[in-house]
């Protein structure tokens, strides 16, 4: 039994235009939140940290990936079935569905790379948290900085390795494939590697705050913001299934990819902007009551 399926049949862009709204809105609801918390740390203590601005490079892959979104929503990919579709195929049908192929390759590295400067922005707030602290903590920095690097290059291996010849994933007649289509290799490796990292994400940091010297409520308050990465998880390991029962369509494919990324936003942001409205957290000292 083969993993790759026929190709879906056909939609005209009408049945697309709400996955392009919600993609777009998705891209101005993590642009608000992502902007409130920079503001927010300006304002208090008149500098940025290092997670803050790692927060503000995310806005460069998201609305990149946002814009390419479009276009691929717009032309078209060659994940479709032409010869059971009612729609007219023209070669500027064909060549636009070529250019959309070609597009959303780069939009299945944008993807990711926009989830992982996220889980970046939770590993520099916990290198913030441990710094100055045992040897084992900057061990355990390092390996998971290690493993962010090694899993994202693992995900662009993944999407440019899984179709030969290379120029087959932009052809659109005849069908070059499951392979050359559907990008499963990519959908698996991402799924697999956001899961594995949010976990260890919560998995290491939370036995190292438990045992800190902080406060109890501080730990707890702290513990339960790292253990919201399990959403993460659960949003990684359904979006999957729900592309594959659709056999890769590309509508939903990019919804739940911004779906995924709007979880993330929350996620990476929650501890920041949860400091600003409990009025704790670093701040100048004419905030200090």
């Amino acid at each position: 039994m083969t993993l790759y399926t026929p190709a879906p049949q056909a939609r005209p862009f009408s049945d697309d235009k709400p996955t392009l709204l919600v993609t777009w809105w998705i891209a101005g609801l993590c642009s608000v939140v992502v902007i409130l918390r920079l503001a927010g740390r300006y304002i208090r203590v008149e500098k940025l940290f290092v997670e803050d601005k790692i927060a503000a490079v995310f806005l460069v892959p998201l609305f990149l990936r946002t814009a390419f979104i479009h276009i691929v929503l717009l032309y078209g990919t060659n994940n479709v079935s032409l010869a059971a579709s009612d729609l007219v195929v023209s070669n500027e049908e064909i060549r636009r569905r070529s250019i959309g192929s070609g597009i959303v390759l780069l939009t299945r590295i944008l993807h990711p790379a926009a989830l992982w400067t996220l889980k970046f922005v939770n590993l520099e707030f916990f290198s913030r948290l441990v710094a100055g602290g045992q040897r084992r903590y900057v061990l355990t920095l390092w390996f998971l900085r290690g493993t962010l690097v090694a899993t994202f290059l693992a995900i662009i291996i993944s999407d440019l390795a899984e179709c030969r010849p290379f120029n087959n994933y932009w052809a659109v007649v005849p069908d070059p494939g499951g392979q050359c289509r559907q990008g499963y290799a990519q959908l698996f490796t991402v799924s697999i590697c956001s899961a594995l990292t949010d976990i260890m994400l919560v998995v290491f940091p939370v036995p190292i705050i438990a045992s800190s010297r902080l406060k109890l409520s501080r730990k707890i308050v702290l513990t339960l913001l790292f253990c919201l990465g399990l959403f993460n998880v659960a949003t990684s390991v359904y979006r999957a299934p729900k592309v594959l029962s659709e056999d890769g369509y590309q509508g939903t494919r990019s919804t739940w990819a911004s779906m995924e990324i709007l979880v993330a936003t929350f996620v990476a942001n929650a501890l920041a902007l949860g400091s600003f409205v409990r009025d704790t957290g670093a701040k100048k000292s004419k905030f200090r009551h």
